[in-house]
Formats: C-alpha cells, structure tokens, sequence
C-alpha cells in the first residue's frame, strides 16, 4: 500500500510539471545593472598632500620600470583625486629588507617632514614579458563559399604581466595605512611589442583599485527581477 501511494504522488507530480511548466512558475525575468558605493579604504581627512615615494623594480633592457610607473602614478592621481601631488623626486627606498624598511616609521615619518606631506605612498612593481607563441583554434569563412569552418595556426604572441605591492603611509605618524597587491596580465600578437605600452595599460586597468584606497567609488553589479 505504502509503494502505491509514493508511486500515485509521483506519477501526479510529472502531470503537474507537464501541464505547467517551469517558466509558469517563475514569470519574466530582467537583468539590470545596479551601481553599488564603495568607500575608500584608508582615511584620508584633513590629508592634502601625497608625496610619491620610492618605488623598488626588476630590471628590464627596454624601460626604467619604476620610473615610468611612478610618473603613471602621478599623473593618474593628479587627474582623478583632488590631493596636491608633491612635484619633488622622493629618494629610492633604502637599501634593507622591504618589510623592514615598511615598519620604519621614524624614515616615513622623516621624508614627510623633509618634503611637507601628508601622506606617502611607496612601493615595489615588477613587469615581466614572456613567449606565449603556440597553436591556436579559430573560425574561418570562406570568401567564396561562406562556409565557416574550424582551423588550426600558429600565433606568435607575447604575455605581459605586471604585479604591483602599493603602501600609504600616514605623514604625521609615519604608520603603514594601507598595503595591497594588485596584479594584471595581458597577451599581445606578434613579437617585439612596446613594453612601455603594455605597462600602461596594464596600470591602466588596475586604476580603479588604486584610486579606491583615496577616493570612494561605484562597482557595477548584475541584479535580476523578477516580473508577473
């Protein structure tokens, strides 16, 4: 009696779901985007002045990577916050261990002094190219026939990728604010790209995370609605 009646409320279950389907139940559905307030990460009141600090780099025949992204840093500061960006050169990091150097409050503290900020913002990058030259898959069409059809080539290609460490220093007390890692990667076709433009657009892309420590701002989320 008990396998009867499970397989009767079985066999009325798939009737239910064959005379009303699941969309039936869940209505229309819309997808809309929604911007979402971020707040920045560190406190910045009373704050005017950022000095950029030294910045430690890997070598690179091409470019001085931790010049070029000190001038990126700079100027995208300058056009996207509204804090006085120091002009002077800042002096390289000193010549110790990185996590030592970070603790040293009395140095961040002394270069602030010396150079009239608020805070300071310090750091090390590191760029790297490499081969990603390999076979590919893509679609071909044929001009005449206009049928599309699979094909494999070689591609020479290179890979980018750019791993930042980024510090904010409080210029008053020289206490570490805020430290964070930020790392993007980009792979170009051919051979003998320019380096320095792939630098910047990889800090191009990393932009928003940087500026997130000083300014707040807005993330784009995909939200869905549910309609009768």
């Amino acid at each position: 009696m008990v396998f009867r009646s499970a397989c009767g409320r079985l066999l009325v279950a798939a009737a239910m779901i064959v005379l009303f389907p699941a969309g039936a139940f869940l209505g229309g559905v819309v997808e809309v985007q929604v911007k979402l307030p971020l707040a920045q990460k560190i406190d910045v009141s009373g704050m005017r002045r950022i000095l950029i600090g030294g910045f430690r780099s890997n070598d690179d025949p091409s470019l001085d990577i931790d010049v070029e992204y000190v001038k990126y840093l700079r100027e995208l500061l300058r056009k996207k916050t509204t804090f006085e960006i120091i002009a002077a050169e800042a002096p390289p990091l000193p010549e110790q261990e990185l996590d030592d150097v970070v603790a040293n409050a009395a140095y961040w503290r002394r270069l602030a002094q010396r150079f009239s900020a608020d805070l300071i913002a310090a750091g090390v990058v590191d760029f790297d190219r490499s081969d990603k030259s390999g076979f590919v898959s893509e679609d071909f069409i044929n001009p005449v026939s206009g049928q599309r059809s699979r094909r494999t080539r070689y591609a020479e290609r290179e890979g980018f990728e750019m791993a930042v460490t980024l510090y904010f220093f409080n210029g008053a007390t020289g206490e570490l604010l805020y430290e964070g890692k930020l790392t993007e990667e980009a792979v170009f076709e051919g051979r003998g790209n320019d380096a320095l433009t792939a630098l910047h657009q990889l800090s191009e892309r990393s932009s928003p995370e940087v500026l997130g420590v000083l300014i707040p701002r807005q993330k784009t989320e995909t939200r869905y609605l549910f309609t009768e």
